[in-house]
């Protein structure tokens, strides 16, 4: 048994390490992996000549199937690709090249009065994220995704912190990679009520949501209508990401008399390290400029390399929490 085991892995491994097809097609081999493995517990649960097996052998295979379980879990997080799509794909998922959406004017604070900057970081769904993030020693801002069948842990790991944020699946305008339950525009506000509702059991700490995509969701009015009026209901706050330059959450809120909280720069719209670090230098010029910005990036690795290397700039300003904004 354990044979047969140790040779259905050794094939995925091996079609696993020649694996070299294009982004679109991961979450489908991501698929195929998850299916394998529970084959492989199936596998391991059955006797090959289907006879009962001693407690001491039972209890030995369960051993080594535990062990060979990790090994194969420890392959995949090393494997896998640190990120599945370009940070674009918040605001345009197929145009690579695509600047994101302004921020909203905001008033120039009066000279020498003390600048706070919020840094968010999105997209945070494994343990490898939490690592990377941590590694930087700076206060940045968690925002975790909804579990999913790609990323189970993520409310886990989000409730191991002092203090996150919910990164809200909304709808996009054209996005392929949906996250599962996102809510959409055409959603009522019972089903919205009911999909928040749900987040909070999985996310007990967090008052802070910010969107996940959202290019649709977001320009439409009566949709943020009813998503900010569970908002209110449930004593949430809500984070445009600016993922559309159309976005009605400013007016929106107006109408609803809630203070507006948006985004003001991406991080890592563009790769390479010294690029993103052109991207804190705004940040913290906007944030000295208005008295506070916020910033949004993700757990890349030129995003995280470039904000250790940032700290005597970032030290110009204050890093604060979502929730001191």
């Amino acid at each position: 048994m354990i044979g047969i085991i140790l040779f259905v892995i050794a094939l995925f491994i091996g079609y696993f390490i020649g694996f070299n097809q294009a982004e679109d097609e991961l979450d489908a081999e991501r698929l195929k992996t998850r299916h394998l493995a529970e084959q492989i517990q199936q596998i391991a649960s059955i006797d090959e000549y289907n006879q009962p097996l001693s407690k001491a052998k039972d209890k030995s295979y369960d051993g080594e199937i535990a062990q060979l379980q990790r090994e194969l879990q420890k392959l995949l997080d090393r494997e896998r690709p640190s990120e599945i799509v370009k940070p674009q794909h918040e605001y345009a998922p197929k145009g690579t090249k695509v600047l994101p959406p302004p921020a909203v004017e905001r008033p120039v604070c009066p000279t020498g009065s003390a600048a706070r900057l919020v840094i968010i970081i999105d997209d945070v769904s494994y343990a490898r994220d939490v690592k990377a993030i941590q590694s930087t020693g700076l206060p940045l801002v968690m925002s975790f995704l909804p579990p999913s069948s790609r990323h189970g842990d993520s409310a886990i790991l989000a409730q191991q912190q002092k203090t996150y944020m919910v990164h809200l699946p909304l709808e996009a305008l054209d996005y392929d990679a949906e996250e599962p339950s996102t809510l959409r525009i055409g959603d009522s506000e019972e089903t919205i009520s009911k999909r928040i509702n749900a987040l909070r059991c999985q996310f007990p700490n967090a008052r802070y949501y910010n969107n996940h995509t959202g290019s649709k969701f977001t320009s439409d009015t009566a949709a943020m209508e009813r998503l900010l009026h569970v908002f209110q209901k449930e004593g949430l706050k809500f984070v445009d990401s600016r993922t559309t330059p159309k976005s009605k959450v400013p007016a929106v809120s107006e109408a609803f008399g809630i203070h507006y909280v948006g985004r003001d720069v991406f991080l890592d719209h563009q790769d390479g390290v010294d690029n993103v670090k052109k991207q804190i230098k705004e940040a913290v010029d906007k944030a000295k400029r208005h008295g506070v910005a916020i910033a949004i990036g993700h757990p890349r690795p030129d995003t995280i390399q470039a904000l250790k290397e940032s700290k005597e700039l970032l030290g110009e300003v204050q890093l604060i929490g979502i929730e001191q904004i």
